[in-house]
Protein backbone atom coordinates (compact mmCIF):
# COMPACT_ATOMS: atom_id res chain seq x y z
CA UNK A 1 0.00 0.00 0.00
CA UNK A 2 3.01 2.55 0.08
CA UNK A 3 2.09 3.40 -3.63
CA UNK A 4 -0.64 4.41 -2.96
CA UNK A 5 -1.01 7.73 -2.62
CA UNK A 6 -2.75 9.27 0.91
CA UNK A 7 -6.67 10.76 0.60
CA UNK A 8 -6.78 14.37 0.22
CA UNK A 9 -9.56 15.86 2.28
CA UNK A 10 -10.50 19.65 2.46
CA UNK A 11 -11.69 21.07 6.45
CA UNK A 12 -15.11 22.16 6.84
CA UNK A 13 -12.88 25.38 8.89
CA UNK A 14 -13.17 28.61 7.41
CA UNK A 15 -10.84 29.26 4.69
CA UNK A 16 -7.76 31.54 5.79
CA UNK A 17 -7.68 32.05 1.63
CA UNK A 18 -10.35 34.05 -0.22
CA UNK A 19 -10.98 31.44 -3.20
CA UNK A 20 -14.19 32.94 -3.54
CA UNK A 21 -13.67 36.62 -4.13
CA UNK A 22 -15.03 37.88 -0.55
CA UNK A 23 -13.05 40.35 0.01
CA UNK A 24 -15.42 43.12 -1.63
CA UNK A 25 -17.73 41.96 0.91
CA UNK A 26 -15.68 41.97 3.80
CA UNK A 27 -14.29 45.52 2.68
CA UNK A 28 -17.74 47.20 2.35
CA UNK A 29 -18.29 45.50 5.86
CA UNK A 30 -15.28 47.09 7.61
CA UNK A 31 -16.29 51.14 6.31
CA UNK A 32 -19.59 50.63 7.46
CA UNK A 33 -18.51 49.86 11.11
CA UNK A 34 -15.57 52.08 10.79
CA UNK A 35 -17.90 55.07 9.38
CA UNK A 36 -17.99 58.06 11.94
CA UNK A 37 -21.88 58.93 10.91
CA UNK A 38 -23.17 55.39 11.19
CA UNK A 39 -21.35 54.96 14.80
CA UNK A 40 -22.55 52.95 16.51
CA UNK A 41 -23.83 50.21 14.02
CA UNK A 42 -24.70 46.67 13.80
CA UNK A 43 -24.14 44.75 10.62
CA UNK A 44 -25.39 41.98 9.22
CA UNK A 45 -23.80 39.44 6.88
CA UNK A 46 -26.02 37.25 5.88
CA UNK A 47 -26.27 33.50 3.40
CA UNK A 48 -27.51 29.97 3.37
CA UNK A 49 -25.68 27.61 6.00
CA UNK A 50 -22.32 27.26 3.97
CA UNK A 51 -22.56 30.16 1.82
CA UNK A 52 -18.85 31.51 3.46
CA UNK A 53 -20.08 33.30 6.17
CA UNK A 54 -17.47 32.69 8.52
CA UNK A 55 -15.11 32.57 5.71
CA UNK A 56 -16.24 36.63 5.31
CA UNK A 57 -15.79 37.42 9.09
CA UNK A 58 -12.46 35.93 8.87
CA UNK A 59 -11.51 38.26 6.19
CA UNK A 60 -12.92 40.99 8.36
CA UNK A 61 -10.81 40.43 11.12
CA UNK A 62 -7.28 40.40 9.28
CA UNK A 63 -8.90 43.43 7.57
CA UNK A 64 -9.70 45.51 10.94
CA UNK A 65 -6.14 43.82 12.25
CA UNK A 66 -4.20 45.16 9.55
CA UNK A 67 -5.96 48.33 9.99
CA UNK A 68 -5.09 48.39 13.45
CA UNK A 69 -1.43 47.96 13.33
CA UNK A 70 -0.81 50.26 10.60
CA UNK A 71 -2.53 53.24 12.93
CA UNK A 72 -0.31 54.42 15.91
CA UNK A 73 -3.00 56.58 17.43
CA UNK A 74 -6.15 54.92 16.51
CA UNK A 75 -6.77 51.10 17.11
CA UNK A 76 -9.47 48.81 16.63
CA UNK A 77 -10.31 45.86 18.88
CA UNK A 78 -12.14 42.97 17.66
CA UNK A 79 -13.84 40.74 20.14
CA UNK A 80 -14.81 37.49 18.30
CA UNK A 81 -17.91 35.98 19.58
CA UNK A 82 -19.61 32.29 19.11
CA UNK A 83 -22.96 31.38 20.91
CA UNK A 84 -23.28 28.38 19.56
CA UNK A 85 -20.08 27.30 21.68
CA UNK A 86 -21.22 29.52 24.87
CA UNK A 87 -21.43 27.17 27.87
CA UNK A 88 -25.10 26.48 28.24
CA UNK A 89 -24.50 26.67 32.13
CA UNK A 90 -24.69 30.31 31.12
CA UNK A 91 -27.04 32.71 30.08
CA UNK A 92 -25.57 33.80 26.81
CA UNK A 93 -26.51 37.05 27.49
CA UNK A 94 -24.15 37.08 30.66
CA UNK A 95 -21.65 35.46 28.40
CA UNK A 96 -21.70 37.93 25.48
CA UNK A 97 -21.14 40.69 27.96
CA UNK A 98 -18.56 39.10 29.78
CA UNK A 99 -16.57 38.58 26.43
CA UNK A 100 -16.91 42.52 25.70
CA UNK A 101 -15.65 43.53 29.35
CA UNK A 102 -12.52 40.69 29.05
CA UNK A 103 -11.69 42.10 26.38
CA UNK A 104 -11.44 45.50 27.47
CA UNK A 105 -9.73 44.20 30.90
CA UNK A 106 -7.11 42.75 28.59
CA UNK A 107 -6.57 45.85 26.17
CA UNK A 108 -5.90 47.80 29.65
CA UNK A 109 -3.35 45.26 30.45
CA UNK A 110 -2.05 45.29 27.20
CA UNK A 111 -1.28 48.78 27.71
CA UNK A 112 0.51 48.56 31.12
CA UNK A 113 -2.72 49.02 33.51
CA UNK A 114 -5.42 50.45 34.01
CA UNK A 115 -6.35 53.51 36.08
CA UNK A 116 -8.03 53.78 39.44
CA UNK A 117 -11.88 55.12 38.05
CA UNK A 118 -11.45 52.67 34.76
CA UNK A 119 -10.54 49.70 37.09
CA UNK A 120 -13.76 50.77 38.80
CA UNK A 121 -15.73 50.96 36.40
CA UNK A 122 -14.86 47.40 35.08
CA UNK A 123 -15.96 46.18 38.79
CA UNK A 124 -19.36 47.90 38.42
CA UNK A 125 -20.25 46.84 35.27
CA UNK A 126 -18.71 43.19 36.30
CA UNK A 127 -20.81 43.07 39.17
CA UNK A 128 -24.17 44.15 37.48
CA UNK A 129 -24.27 40.01 35.90
CA UNK A 130 -25.63 38.46 38.21
CA UNK A 131 -24.13 35.36 37.88
CA UNK A 132 -26.01 33.40 40.10
CA UNK A 133 -29.43 34.52 38.40
CA UNK A 134 -27.39 33.99 35.05
CA UNK A 135 -27.42 30.02 36.08
CA UNK A 136 -30.67 29.80 37.75
CA UNK A 137 -32.54 31.08 34.41
CA UNK A 138 -30.22 29.13 32.01
CA UNK A 139 -31.26 25.91 34.14
CA UNK A 140 -35.66 26.57 34.38
CA UNK A 141 -35.54 27.42 30.45
CA UNK A 142 -33.34 23.70 29.83
CA UNK A 143 -35.70 21.98 32.28
CA UNK A 144 -39.23 23.57 31.23
CA UNK A 145 -38.05 24.57 27.72
CA UNK A 146 -39.35 27.75 27.67
CA UNK A 147 -37.98 30.95 27.06
CA UNK A 148 -37.12 33.30 29.99
CA UNK A 149 -39.26 36.08 30.64
CA UNK A 150 -38.51 39.77 29.94
CA UNK A 151 -37.88 40.61 33.68
CA UNK A 152 -36.14 37.88 33.72
CA UNK A 153 -33.37 38.74 31.05
CA UNK A 154 -33.84 42.29 32.45
CA UNK A 155 -32.41 41.39 36.17
CA UNK A 156 -29.49 39.86 34.99
CA UNK A 157 -28.27 43.29 34.40
CA UNK A 158 -30.58 45.55 36.10
CA UNK A 159 -30.42 43.48 40.27
CA UNK A 160 -26.95 45.41 41.98
CA UNK A 161 -25.26 42.81 43.76
CA UNK A 162 -25.12 44.08 47.69
CA UNK A 163 -21.93 43.45 48.67
CA UNK A 164 -19.08 45.20 50.67
CA UNK A 165 -20.90 49.00 50.89
CA UNK A 166 -21.81 48.82 47.30
CA UNK A 167 -25.15 50.74 46.56
CA UNK A 168 -28.36 48.54 47.00
CA UNK A 169 -31.05 48.81 45.08
CA UNK A 170 -32.08 48.52 41.51
CA UNK A 171 -29.74 49.60 38.94
CA UNK A 172 -31.29 50.14 35.23
CA UNK A 173 -30.35 49.27 31.83
CA UNK A 174 -29.40 53.12 31.58
CA UNK A 175 -27.02 53.07 34.05
CA UNK A 176 -24.90 50.11 32.88
CA UNK A 177 -24.53 52.28 29.53
CA UNK A 178 -23.88 54.99 30.72
CA UNK A 179 -21.20 53.48 32.75
CA UNK A 180 -19.89 51.36 29.82
CA UNK A 181 -19.92 54.81 28.22
CA UNK A 182 -17.78 56.22 30.60
CA UNK A 183 -15.11 53.50 30.74
CA UNK A 184 -14.64 53.36 26.58
CA UNK A 185 -14.30 57.46 27.35
CA UNK A 186 -11.29 56.54 29.84
CA UNK A 187 -8.15 58.25 29.09
CA UNK A 188 -6.81 54.53 29.44
CA UNK A 189 -8.68 53.45 26.51
CA UNK A 190 -8.75 56.98 24.33
CA UNK A 191 -6.36 54.98 21.94
CA UNK A 192 -9.33 52.60 20.98
CA UNK A 193 -11.25 53.53 17.75
CA UNK A 194 -13.99 51.30 17.87
CA UNK A 195 -14.68 47.91 19.53
CA UNK A 196 -16.10 45.56 16.86
CA UNK A 197 -17.59 42.35 18.06
CA UNK A 198 -18.02 39.30 15.47
CA UNK A 199 -20.67 36.76 16.07
CA UNK A 200 -20.85 33.98 14.59
CA UNK A 201 -23.36 31.29 13.73
CA UNK A 202 -26.22 32.85 15.44
CA UNK A 203 -28.14 31.14 13.35
CA UNK A 204 -27.37 27.94 14.63
CA UNK A 205 -28.61 28.61 18.10
CA UNK A 206 -31.68 27.82 19.86
CA UNK A 207 -34.82 30.45 20.00
CA UNK A 208 -33.58 31.46 23.73
CA UNK A 209 -29.62 32.30 22.99
CA UNK A 210 -30.70 33.53 19.76
CA UNK A 211 -33.08 36.25 21.67
CA UNK A 212 -30.51 36.52 24.67
CA UNK A 213 -27.55 37.20 22.59
CA UNK A 214 -29.64 40.34 20.58
CA UNK A 215 -30.89 41.78 23.97
CA UNK A 216 -27.00 41.72 25.14
CA UNK A 217 -26.33 43.50 21.81
CA UNK A 218 -28.90 46.33 22.49
CA UNK A 219 -27.15 46.67 25.32
CA UNK A 220 -24.25 48.17 23.95
CA UNK A 221 -25.85 49.65 20.83
CA UNK A 222 -26.41 52.99 22.12
CA UNK A 223 -22.74 53.36 23.04
CA UNK A 224 -20.40 54.83 20.85
CA UNK A 225 -17.19 53.03 19.69
CA UNK A 226 -19.60 49.80 19.45
CA UNK A 227 -19.99 48.17 16.58
CA UNK A 228 -21.21 44.66 16.15
CA UNK A 229 -20.99 42.46 12.51
CA UNK A 230 -23.23 39.48 12.86
CA UNK A 231 -22.89 36.48 10.10
CA UNK A 232 -26.42 34.27 9.73
CA UNK A 233 -29.10 33.17 7.77
CA UNK A 234 -31.43 36.29 8.84
CA UNK A 235 -34.45 34.03 7.66
CA UNK A 236 -33.62 30.94 10.29
CA UNK A 237 -32.65 34.32 13.15
CA UNK A 238 -35.95 35.66 12.06
CA UNK A 239 -37.56 31.91 12.59
CA UNK A 240 -35.96 31.82 15.90
CA UNK A 241 -37.66 35.37 17.22
CA UNK A 242 -41.02 34.17 16.48
CA UNK A 243 -40.78 31.87 19.37
CA UNK A 244 -40.95 35.12 21.03
CA UNK A 245 -42.68 37.10 18.64
CA UNK A 246 -45.43 35.53 16.52
CA UNK A 247 -47.22 36.28 13.81
CA UNK A 248 -50.85 37.21 13.35
CA UNK A 249 -52.10 35.47 10.19
CA UNK A 250 -52.85 38.94 8.70
CA UNK A 251 -49.53 40.48 9.76
CA UNK A 252 -47.42 41.11 6.14
CA UNK A 253 -44.14 39.30 6.31
CA UNK A 254 -41.95 42.30 5.89
CA UNK A 255 -43.66 44.14 8.65
CA UNK A 256 -44.04 40.87 11.06
CA UNK A 257 -42.57 41.33 15.03
CA UNK A 258 -39.75 38.81 14.56
CA UNK A 259 -38.48 40.88 11.45
CA UNK A 260 -39.22 44.29 12.85
CA UNK A 261 -37.46 43.07 16.22
CA UNK A 262 -34.52 42.16 14.10
CA UNK A 263 -33.95 45.29 12.30
CA UNK A 264 -34.02 47.51 14.72
CA UNK A 265 -31.10 45.92 15.92
CA UNK A 266 -29.40 45.44 12.57
CA UNK A 267 -29.58 48.59 10.56
CA UNK A 268 -28.53 46.49 7.32
CA UNK A 269 -27.51 43.49 5.72
CA UNK A 270 -25.08 42.09 2.98
CA UNK A 271 -26.44 39.26 1.64
CA UNK A 272 -23.61 37.19 0.15
CA UNK A 273 -23.87 36.44 -3.63
CA UNK A 274 -24.00 32.72 -4.88
CA UNK A 275 -21.71 31.16 -6.89
CA UNK A 276 -21.85 31.96 -10.58
CA UNK A 277 -20.85 28.76 -13.22
CA UNK A 278 -17.29 31.12 -13.18
CA UNK A 279 -16.87 30.95 -9.43
CA UNK A 280 -17.85 27.48 -9.01
CA UNK A 281 -15.18 26.17 -11.88
CA UNK A 282 -12.77 28.36 -9.98
CA UNK A 283 -13.50 27.23 -6.89
CA UNK A 284 -13.01 23.75 -7.68
CA UNK A 285 -9.87 24.15 -9.36
CA UNK A 286 -8.19 26.50 -6.67
CA UNK A 287 -9.59 23.41 -4.03
CA UNK A 288 -7.42 21.26 -6.03
CA UNK A 289 -4.50 23.05 -6.20
CA UNK A 290 -4.55 23.80 -2.72
CA UNK A 291 -4.15 20.15 -1.75
CA UNK A 292 -1.55 19.55 -4.08
CA UNK A 293 1.75 18.50 -1.86
CA UNK A 294 3.86 21.84 -1.29
CA UNK A 295 6.80 20.91 -3.15
CA UNK A 296 4.76 20.28 -6.20
CA UNK A 297 3.08 23.90 -5.44
CA UNK A 298 4.93 26.45 -4.12
CA UNK A 299 2.93 29.61 -2.26
CA UNK A 300 3.88 31.95 -5.07
CA UNK A 301 2.59 30.37 -7.83
CA UNK A 302 -0.44 29.28 -6.32
CA UNK A 303 -0.88 33.25 -5.08
CA UNK A 304 -0.55 33.91 -9.09
CA UNK A 305 -3.09 31.31 -9.85
CA UNK A 306 -5.80 33.14 -7.45
CA UNK A 307 -4.89 36.12 -9.24
CA UNK A 308 -5.72 35.10 -11.96
CA UNK A 309 -8.72 34.54 -11.48
CA UNK A 310 -10.09 37.25 -10.03
CA UNK A 311 -9.01 39.09 -12.55
CA UNK A 312 -10.72 37.12 -15.33
CA UNK A 313 -13.94 37.19 -12.58
CA UNK A 314 -13.95 41.38 -13.04
CA UNK A 315 -13.31 40.82 -17.00
CA UNK A 316 -16.25 38.02 -17.12
CA UNK A 317 -13.75 35.86 -18.91
CA UNK A 318 -13.24 32.22 -18.74
CA UNK A 319 -10.26 30.18 -17.26
CA UNK A 320 -9.41 28.53 -20.51
CA UNK A 321 -7.72 32.16 -20.92
CA UNK A 322 -5.89 31.45 -17.28
CA UNK A 323 -2.44 32.25 -17.35
CA UNK A 324 -0.34 29.72 -15.34
CA UNK A 325 3.39 29.99 -14.49
CA UNK A 326 5.98 28.74 -16.76
CA UNK A 327 6.44 24.86 -16.02
CA UNK A 328 3.69 24.50 -14.05
CA UNK A 329 1.33 21.40 -15.60
CA UNK A 330 -2.16 21.95 -13.84
CA UNK A 331 -4.39 20.00 -17.07
CA UNK A 332 -5.92 17.45 -14.65
CA UNK A 333 -6.96 19.66 -12.54
CA UNK A 334 -8.41 21.76 -15.31
CA UNK A 335 -10.26 18.68 -16.76
CA UNK A 336 -11.73 18.06 -13.63
CA UNK A 337 -13.57 21.12 -12.58
CA UNK A 338 -14.35 22.04 -16.50
CA UNK A 339 -15.91 18.25 -15.96
CA UNK A 340 -17.77 18.40 -12.44
CA UNK A 341 -18.84 22.22 -12.72
CA UNK A 342 -21.77 21.86 -15.26
CA UNK A 343 -23.42 19.38 -12.42
CA UNK A 344 -22.27 21.26 -9.23
CA UNK A 345 -23.09 24.23 -10.68
CA UNK A 346 -26.50 23.17 -10.87
CA UNK A 347 -27.29 21.31 -8.63
CA UNK A 348 -25.53 22.05 -5.12
CA UNK A 349 -26.69 25.68 -5.65
CA UNK A 350 -22.98 27.33 -5.36
CA UNK A 351 -23.02 26.20 -1.75
CA UNK A 352 -18.53 26.28 -1.18
CA UNK A 353 -19.86 23.57 1.74
CA UNK A 354 -21.79 21.53 -0.17
CA UNK A 355 -19.00 21.60 -2.49
CA UNK A 356 -16.44 20.69 -0.12
CA UNK A 357 -18.13 17.90 1.28
CA UNK A 358 -19.38 16.42 -2.36
CA UNK A 359 -15.45 16.37 -2.91
CA UNK A 360 -14.55 14.91 0.21
CA UNK A 361 -17.22 12.03 -0.42
CA UNK A 362 -15.70 11.49 -3.61
CA UNK A 363 -12.21 11.28 -2.81
CA UNK A 364 -13.05 8.69 -0.23
CA UNK A 365 -14.85 6.57 -2.40
CA UNK A 366 -11.94 6.52 -4.77
CA UNK A 367 -9.15 5.92 -2.18
CA UNK A 368 -10.95 2.61 -1.24
CA UNK A 369 -11.68 1.39 -4.75
CA UNK A 370 -7.73 2.54 -5.49
CA UNK A 371 -6.85 0.15 -2.18
CA UNK A 372 -8.87 -2.82 -4.00
CA UNK A 373 -6.71 -2.30 -6.99
CA UNK A 374 -9.65 -0.89 -9.30
CA UNK A 375 -9.32 2.63 -11.17
CA UNK A 376 -12.58 4.20 -11.82
CA UNK A 377 -13.62 7.33 -13.21
CA UNK A 378 -14.20 10.28 -11.04
CA UNK A 379 -16.48 12.02 -13.45
CA UNK A 380 -18.59 9.00 -13.81
CA UNK A 381 -18.82 8.64 -10.08
CA UNK A 382 -19.57 11.81 -9.74
CA UNK A 383 -23.02 11.62 -11.62
CA UNK A 384 -24.01 8.34 -9.60
CA UNK A 385 -23.42 10.15 -6.71
CA UNK A 386 -25.28 12.95 -8.14
CA UNK A 387 -27.95 10.76 -8.40
CA UNK A 388 -28.00 8.96 -5.04
CA UNK A 389 -28.15 12.59 -3.69
CA UNK A 390 -30.89 13.91 -5.75
CA UNK A 391 -33.03 10.87 -6.68
CA UNK A 392 -32.41 8.12 -3.92
CA UNK A 393 -35.06 6.27 -4.54
CA UNK A 394 -34.20 5.92 -8.82
CA UNK A 395 -30.50 5.42 -7.50
CA UNK A 396 -31.28 2.20 -5.37
CA UNK A 397 -33.59 0.39 -7.43
CA UNK A 398 -30.21 1.01 -9.86
CA UNK A 399 -28.38 -1.01 -7.10
CA UNK A 400 -31.65 -3.35 -6.96
CA UNK A 401 -30.86 -4.40 -10.97
CA UNK A 402 -27.27 -4.77 -10.00
CA UNK A 403 -28.14 -6.99 -7.18
CA UNK A 404 -30.13 -8.79 -9.80
CA UNK A 405 -28.08 -9.77 -12.71
CA UNK A 406 -30.15 -7.42 -14.69
CA UNK A 407 -28.36 -3.83 -15.24
CA UNK A 408 -27.19 -4.29 -18.60
CA UNK A 409 -30.64 -5.33 -19.90
CA UNK A 410 -32.44 -2.38 -18.01
CA UNK A 411 -29.66 0.02 -19.11
CA UNK A 412 -29.98 -0.85 -22.73
CA UNK A 413 -33.98 -0.52 -22.79
CA UNK A 414 -33.76 2.49 -20.49
CA UNK A 415 -31.45 3.81 -23.23
CA UNK A 416 -33.67 2.71 -26.58
CA UNK A 417 -36.93 4.15 -24.58
CA UNK A 418 -34.61 7.88 -24.06
CA UNK A 419 -33.42 7.98 -27.67
CA UNK A 420 -36.70 7.62 -29.13
CA UNK A 421 -38.14 9.64 -26.85
CA UNK A 422 -35.73 12.71 -27.42
CA UNK A 423 -35.69 11.88 -31.18
CA UNK A 424 -38.95 12.38 -31.36
CA UNK A 425 -39.06 15.41 -29.83
CA UNK A 426 -35.96 16.74 -31.12
CA UNK A 427 -37.88 16.57 -34.44
CA UNK A 428 -40.93 18.20 -33.15
CA UNK A 429 -38.66 21.40 -31.80
CA UNK A 430 -36.93 21.68 -35.06
CA UNK A 431 -40.13 21.48 -36.95
CA UNK A 432 -41.97 24.11 -34.61
CA UNK A 433 -38.84 26.39 -35.09
CA UNK A 434 -38.48 26.09 -38.61
CA UNK A 435 -42.02 26.87 -38.90
CA UNK A 436 -41.80 30.23 -36.73
CA UNK A 437 -38.69 31.24 -39.02
CA UNK A 438 -40.65 31.10 -42.10
CA UNK A 439 -43.79 32.92 -40.46
CA UNK A 440 -40.64 35.77 -39.79
CA UNK A 441 -39.54 35.18 -42.97
CA UNK A 442 -43.00 35.57 -44.37
CA UNK A 443 -43.78 38.83 -42.59
CA UNK A 444 -40.59 40.49 -43.21
CA UNK A 445 -40.69 39.59 -46.81
CA UNK A 446 -44.50 39.24 -47.81
CA UNK A 447 -43.99 38.98 -51.99
CA UNK A 448 -41.51 35.97 -51.56
CA UNK A 449 -42.77 32.20 -50.23
CA UNK A 450 -40.74 29.63 -49.92
CA UNK A 451 -42.01 26.32 -48.64
CA UNK A 452 -40.34 25.34 -45.23
CA UNK A 453 -37.80 22.62 -45.77
CA UNK A 454 -38.39 19.18 -43.65
CA UNK A 455 -36.32 19.01 -40.46
CA UNK A 456 -33.41 17.19 -40.85
CA UNK A 457 -32.62 14.25 -38.06
CA UNK A 458 -29.76 14.71 -35.52
CA UNK A 459 -28.47 11.93 -34.34
CA UNK A 460 -26.83 11.85 -30.80
CA UNK A 461 -23.43 10.73 -30.26
CA UNK A 462 -23.27 8.38 -27.16
CA UNK A 463 -19.60 7.09 -25.63
CA UNK A 464 -18.85 3.87 -26.16
CA UNK A 465 -17.52 2.94 -22.48
CA UNK A 466 -20.91 4.12 -20.71
CA UNK A 467 -24.39 3.21 -21.20
CA UNK A 468 -27.02 6.20 -20.62
CA UNK A 469 -30.21 5.36 -17.64
CA UNK A 470 -32.99 8.02 -18.24
CA UNK A 471 -35.82 7.85 -15.20
CA UNK A 472 -39.16 8.99 -16.39
CA UNK A 473 -40.87 11.76 -13.91
CA UNK A 474 -41.59 15.04 -14.03
CA UNK A 475 -39.30 16.07 -12.32
CA UNK A 476 -36.45 14.23 -13.70
CA UNK A 477 -35.83 14.17 -17.22
CA UNK A 478 -31.87 13.82 -17.09
CA UNK A 479 -29.25 11.37 -18.84
CA UNK A 480 -26.86 9.91 -16.71
CA UNK A 481 -24.01 8.39 -18.52
CA UNK A 482 -23.36 5.13 -16.26
CA UNK A 483 -20.62 2.43 -16.04
CA UNK A 484 -21.43 -0.66 -13.95
CA UNK A 485 -18.02 -1.03 -12.24
CA UNK A 486 -18.35 2.45 -10.28
CA UNK A 487 -21.75 1.00 -9.12
CA UNK A 488 -20.26 -1.02 -6.12
CA UNK A 489 -18.61 1.92 -4.63
CA UNK A 490 -21.49 4.24 -4.06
Amino acid sequence: MSGIKPVRLWSDEPSPVDLLAFAAVAETAVEAVLDDTLDPIALGVSGPWGSGKSTVLRLIEGDLTWRSTSQDNEQILVVQSDPWRYDPSVGAKATLIGEVLTALQEELKRKGGASEKAQNLLKKLAKRVNWAKALKVAARSSITLQLPTLDDLSGLINEASVDDGDEAGSKTLDEFRTEFDELLKDDALSHIKRVVVLVDDLDRCLPETVVETLEAMRLFLSVPKMSFVIAADEDRVADALRDRYPRSERSDPEEEPARLYLHKIVQTTLKLPALSRFDTEAYLLLLQLQNRPKPELGADAFTDILTGCTDLRTKAGSLDDLKVPTGLDITGERQFAARLTPMLYEKLRGSPRRIKRFLNDLNVRESIARRRGIELDIAVVAKLMMLELLLPEEFNKVLDWLAHGQLRDQLTELERLAGRVGSETSAEEQAAAAETNNNEKTQRHPKRHRPARPPRRRQRRRPRSSRTISFAGPSCHRHWPISTSALTFI
